[in-house]
């Protein structure tokens, strides 16, 4: 199963990504970053947002977003959260015993920004 399968599974989570236009481009960046087949519709929003001709096929080893308020970026962090930690086989890379840890991290209030006036 891909990250963009459990997106739209219904028993997962398709209640909280809607068929509608806004996620599209969300749908986008899961299917960029983990190097998987795009749509014509997503090949379209890739080349739009990233200025390039042609996705990788390869998975992205880091992403960087620049998302404003309600943008919908929490969301996603946590589906892509959730996918990893549920669907992936970390056996291989861990030690016996050893436990995997997948942190989100993200501000909840402005951080470093002042008036100065």
């Amino acid at each position: 199963m891909t990250v963009l399968d459990a997106m739209a599974d219904p028993a997962l989570f398709a209640s909280a990504f809607p068929p509608t236009k806004s996620w599209a481009a969300w749908r986008s960046l899961p299917a960029a970053c983990f190097g998987l087949p795009m749509t014509d519709e997503q090949r379209a929003c890739y080349r739009e947002h990233t200025g390039r001709q042609t996705p990788t096929t390869r998975p992205a080893r880091e992403a960087w977003l620049i998302v404003g308020r309600r943008g919908g970026k929490s969301r996603i962090a946590a589906l892509v959260a959730v996918y990893l930690a549920c669907f992936r086989d970390y056996r291989p890379v861990l030690a016996p015993g050893e436990r995997g840890t997948l942190p989100i991290i993200a501000a909840d209030r402005r951080i470093g920004m002042r008036s100065w006036a």
